[in-house]
């Protein structure tokens, strides 16, 4: 009986961590087939073209406009993804391209959010993105200088 409950126990263990790692690798599977065609496979983007977003994203979680930003520009906003999935991928994209640039208080998106802010797209994402990252300069002195970094866009 106890090895019956030592396998039950391990099963449940392995279903559960299988089910974590499910997740991260359905929204890197989802990041290669809805970002990677504009943004490349390591998030880089194309300079002069598109933002990268490879130790850079996680900035805009440094504001409440850009949190929401990032999920109206039009990539994000028109992806055949669920808000859940969108979620999903978003969270996976900033803590494994840009965890260094992150607040100390993120919090990851949840689906709730994501359909709140997803179906206002964003018309003038170059005029926009350089009005966030110009207001988180301003209110965070500290990091201005790293958002002045040319990524070439």
């Amino acid at each position: 009986m106890a090895r019956l409950t030592g396998c039950f126990i391990g099963f449940l263990l392995a279903a559960a961590f299988s089910s974590a790692s499910a997740d991260e690798n359905r929204a890197r599977i989802n990041y290669l087939i809805h970002c990677q065609g504009c943004h490349l496979p390591e998030a880089a983007g194309v300079p002069g073209h598109v933002p990268r977003m490879h130790g850079f994203l996680g900035y805009f979680q440094h504001s409440e406009r850009g949190r929401k930003f990032i999920m109206q520009v039009p990539g994000a906003a028109t992806a055949s993804l669920s808000d859940a999935h969108l979620a999903e991928l978003m969270n996976w994209l900033l803590t494994a391209y840009s965890a260094d640039e992150l607040p100390a208080d993120f919090k990851p998106y949840t689906k709730l959010e994501v359909s709140e802010y997803r179906p206002h797209l964003e018309k003038d994402p170059d005029n926009t993105r350089a009005e966030i990252l110009s207001d988180i300069a301003r209110t965070l002195p500290a990091l201005a200088k790293q958002l002045k970094v040319d990524d070439g866009y």
